[in-house]
């Protein structure tokens, strides 16, 4: 009986992704947990989010011409910290796409929540101009990401 040859799982390209913040909101949803399973325990549901909008600085994405950072606060992050955090690992805290039919290159992050009011906060008083995100370089207009850093500087690598 002949073996079976395993494949080597290719090893996805890093990237790193530079973006100048020019504009931003915030969004609030709070209610009824619709669906307990998906949303959480509990019988509330609440998701607060921070989008940054802005121009992509490097690398060159030839099939986006904006972008658009979404920080969504995830309870279940809040106790990274902890000696016994209930998220033991994690592939990714957040993916990024390129839609089809539109020229921007969408940013979705998971931040534990406590984090969200602080940023708000920095981005509404001017002291939050750039963002870099680390993760994978996109293929088929998808990706995932490993960090995001925001900062009034462009940081030097």
């Amino acid at each position: 009986m002949a073996k079976k040859r395993k494949k080597k799982k290719k090893e996805l390209e890093k990237e790193m992704y530079e973006i100048e913040v020019e504009d931003w909101e915030v969004d609030y949803h709070f209610g009824l947990n619709p669906l307990r399973k998906d949303f959480g325990e509990g019988v509330y549901w609440e998701h607060p989010k921070m989008i940054l909008t802005g121009k992509i600085l490097s690398p060159v994405v030839e099939k986006a011409s904006t972008t658009r950072v979404e920080l969504a606060a995830d309870p279940q992050m809040d106790d990274h910290w902890k000696a016994k955090p209930t998220i033991l690992s994690a592939k990714a805290i957040g993916y990024m796409q390129i839609p089809r039919g539109d020229d921007t290159l969408s940013f979705y992050c998971s931040i534990p929540s406590r984090s969200l009011p602080f940023l708000t906060l920095a981005v509404d008083s001017g002291k939050i101009k750039f963002v870099t995100i680390w993760g994978t370089k996109l293929k088929w207009r998808r990706g995932t990401i490993s960090s995001v850093s925001l900062s009034k500087d462009r940081e030097e690598f």
